[in-house]
């Protein structure tokens, strides 16, 4: 499991637009390779041509700027990411934002990957749009964990500094916070988080924003952050009309004060897949879902028709590829299109859905660090660094499948 230096705010929006936030946490976010490959491979354009092959190429271009040496943080080759067309840059910054955000969502609200569905905002299923406004600001992900539903908001910024974390909020970021708050407010107090990566020459960090409402986050920080006092983390920053306002309060973080119940969760098709579309500069890392004619066919069907088409359209392995029994089309492709590669990836796709799996801390337990895989319904991704043995498909099994 490879990881991004990372911080975790609460925040306080108040009125006449002025707010406080602070860090309640610091570490090294887990996130795995494969997802970030796995969340480019779900972006189908259902009105375009389905292709497996194609998928494969942007795998093996997307690992080609990443880096992670020895399992550890998450490097992009800025050298290269600054020579690249601006379209380009976009594509590799906006597959490191998904990654960040999904990977946020499984630290700290217990997400889980292959159990627990995911929507992208513009393409709801219909149940769920009835209780959204379809207009406005949105968020980009709704996540369906255990306590109910979370809205994710991925956006970014290339950052040129050599503090990669900036000291102080920026301006877009308290924007956007306040913006996102008024569509909670619409929205019954909705909960919602928003993650805010910073790419450029020092490497790859997040900034994760949750309102100060929210429950059960401080309880699993501990899990990787760091949330002992220090370099005055917990040092409220204020913003408002007047710094005479932070004069006027205290040094201590807001109380915690008794958080909204959570939205009832939905029972809605799993499977959603969505389509990156590509933002005007890594500047900005904005996701907006696939277009889908839910008063035609309900999304479920959709995705599964989507998935056969990558099926029919997978290479037929050399030898006999199965997982749990299961047919398996896809092979091992070198990620070398700036060079020499350092990891290989394979994008497979099932020929029907697999039983219940282990969770990732388990899987990635059990992989070693020698490969990262992850599997969302038929979709199969698996990255291996070049230097480390290609894992065979029991090998595969074992790591993805809960044994009860």
């Amino acid at each position: 499991m490879n990881t991004v230096k990372a911080r975790v705010w609460r925040f306080e929006p108040r009125s006449s637009g002025q707010g406080a936030a602070w860090i309640v946490g610091r570490g090294q976010l887990p996130v795995g390779l494969a997802r970030l490959v796995h969340i480019n491979a779900l972006a189908c354009d259902l009105q375009s041509v389905v292709d497996l092959q194609t998928k494969e190429l942007e795998a093996r271009l997307l690992l080609s700027y990443v880096d992670a040496p020895g399992g550890g943080s998450l490097q992009l080759d800025h050298q290269s990411l600054m020579a690249s067309s601006r379209h380009i840059r976009s594509f590799v910054s906006e597959c490191a934002g998904l990654g960040l955000l999904t990977a946020a969502s499984e630290a700290l609200f217990s997400w889980t990957d292959g159990t627990d569905e995911l929507h992208s905002f513009d393409a709801l299923p219909r149940p769920l749009s009835k209780s959204y406004q379809s207009s406005g600001v949105r968020p980009d992900l709704l996540f369906h964990v255990p306590e109910g539903t979370i809205a994710g908001e991925a956006r970014g910024r290339y950052r040129k500094q050599k503090a990669l974390l900036p000291k102080r909020l920026l301006a877009e970021q308290r924007r956007r916070l306040a913006q996102l708050t008024t569509w909670s407010a619409a929205h019954g107090d909705h909960s919602y988080f928003m993650s805010w990566v910073y790419v450029g020459p020092a490497g790859v960090a997040v900034d994760i924003f949750i309102p100060e409402a929210s429950e059960s986050v401080d309880t699993v920080l501990t899990d990787w952050a760091d949330t002992e006092d220090g370099d005055n983390q917990e040092q409220p920053f204020y913003w408002g009309d007047s710094e005479s306002h932070a004069a006027s309060e205290t040094d201590v973080p807001p109380t915690n004060q008794q958080s909204p119940a959570a939205p009832t969760k939905q029972q809605s098709p799993a499977g959603a897949v969505f389509k990156d579309v590509v933002s005007e500069e890594i500047t900005g890392l904005e996701t907006l879902g696939f277009l889908v004619d839910e008063l035609r066919k309900p999304p479920q069907e959709t995705a599964e028709e989507v998935m056969s088409r990558l099926y029919q359209t997978a290479p037929e392995p050399e030898q006999e590829a199965t997982l749990a029994g299961i047919s398996v089309r896809g092979r091992w492709a070198r990620a070398d299109a700036l060079g020499p590669a350092n990891y290989e990836v394979m994008i497979g796709v099932l020929e029907e859905r697999p039983p219940r799996q282990a969770a990732i801390r388990e899987r990635m337990a059990r992989s070693e660090g020698r490969f990262d895989v992850c599997l969302d319904g038929r979709l199969l991704a698996v990255v291996r660094p070049v230097a480390a043995p290609k894992p065979g498909w029991r090998e595969l099994e074992r790591a993805l499948f809960d044994p009860r």
